[in-house]
C-alpha cells in the first residue's frame, strides 16, 4: 500500500485546524451564547447599559423606551435598571478579558500549527490547555 506523506500531512493539518476552531468555539460558549443574531442583542444591551451608566442619576433621566431590553429584564428580575446595567457591563468586561485569553491560545495554536513539520507536531499544535480560561469563566 502506498501512502502520500504530503497528502497525509495536509489532512492532519486540516484536521488540527478544525479541532482548534472547534475548541475555540466551545471556549467562547463559556462566556457568551453563540447563536445567529445573539451578538446583535448583546450590542443593543451594552449600548443601553452604557446609556444608563453614563448619567449621574443612575439612569433615572433615561426614558424607559430608550432601554427596552434592560427595562424588561430589570422588571423580570425585580431590580433597578441601573443594577441591570451594572450586571451587563460587568458581564461584558468579563467576556472581553475571556476573549483575550481565548484569542491568545488560538493564535499560539495557529502559530504552532504553521511551524509543525510532522504529524505528531501537527497533532500537538491542536492540544490546547483551557484550564485557565475555564477557571476564569467560572469566576
Amino acid at each position: 500500500m502506498l501512502f502520500n506523506v504530503f497528502a497525509d500531512l495536509v489532512l492532519e493539518r486540516v484536521q488540527a485546524q478544525t479541532d482548534i476552531d472547534r475548541q475555540v468555539r466551545l471556549a467562547r460558549m463559556l462566556f457568551i451564547t453563540v447563536i445567529p443574531g445573539q451578538e446583535a442583542v448583546y450590542a443593543l444591551k451594552l449600548r443601553e447599559a452604557e446609556l444608563i451608566a453614563a448619567g449621574r442619576s443612575r439612569g433615572d433621566s433615561v426614558p424607559e423606551g430608550e432601554t427596552p431590553h434592560i427595562t424588561a429584564e430589570a422588571g423580570e428580575d425585580g431590580i433597578s435598571r441601573f443594577e441591570k446595567a451594572v450586571e451587563i457591563l460587568t458581564r461584558d468586561q468579563h467576556w472581553k478579558v475571556g476573549s483575550q485569553m481565548i484569542e491568545a491560545l488560538r493564535r499560539s495554536a495557529k502559530a504552532a500549527l504553521a511551524a509543525a513539520k510532522t504529524a505528531p507536531e501537527i497533532r500537538a499544535a491542536a492540544e490546547m490547555d483551557w484550564r485557565a480560561v475555564r477557571a476564569f469563566a467560572r469566576a
